[in-house]
């Protein structure tokens, strides 16, 4: 039996997790009318690393803003990427911001569900890391939500 650490099977998930949501968003982009799909990333930590490369990878995407509450991680990631993205601290200022078509979730997760809501009412898709929300209702909701507004809502994997 292969015994891995909590660390390694974090690094794993978030892994997998970048990589459907590439293959997620090639149909999303065949639909699009634009280019490109214009992506904001809210949470700047270590899952960041796992998704920024892999988004940067991509030619239908293009990461237009970093937010992090954390504001010199935003910053930092900007740089060791060479995003060139605007940074943002908070939600209100990225959803006031650069425009996007939308966010990747990548917080802590007691949050998700109240970002990802924020949202979905601004007219922006949202791809979630797991959970999308912190109970059955939350999610509920935000499903609804993102149906009635015609929009897309993601939440990655589970890997077990």
């Amino acid at each position: 039996m292969n015994l891995f650490s909590r660390k390694e099977f974090l690094k794993m998930t978030a892994v997998t997790g970048a990589a459907m949501l590439l293959s997620s968003l090639e149909s999303f982009a065949n639909e699009s009318k634009s280019s490109k799909i214009r992506i904001a990333v809210i949470g700047c930590g270590s899952v960041s690393n796992r998704y920024i490369p892999h988004l940067q990878s991509s030619p239908i995407i293009e990461i237009v803003s970093l937010c992090d509450i954390k504001y010199e991680r935003a910053l930092a990631q900007n740089k060791e990427y060479e995003v060139k993205a605007a940074t943002y601290s908070t939600i209100e200022e990225m959803l006031k911001g650069v425009p996007f078509d939308m966010m990747v979730t990548l917080t802590d997760m007691q949050v998700h569900g109240e970002l990802n809501k924020k949202a979905l009412l601004a007219g922006k898709h949202v791809w979630s890391e797991k959970p999308i929300a912190n109970t059955y209702a939350e999610g509920k909701s935000l499903l609804d939500l993102a149906e009635s507004k015609n929009l897309r809502l993601w939440g990655a994997p589970a890997v077990v």
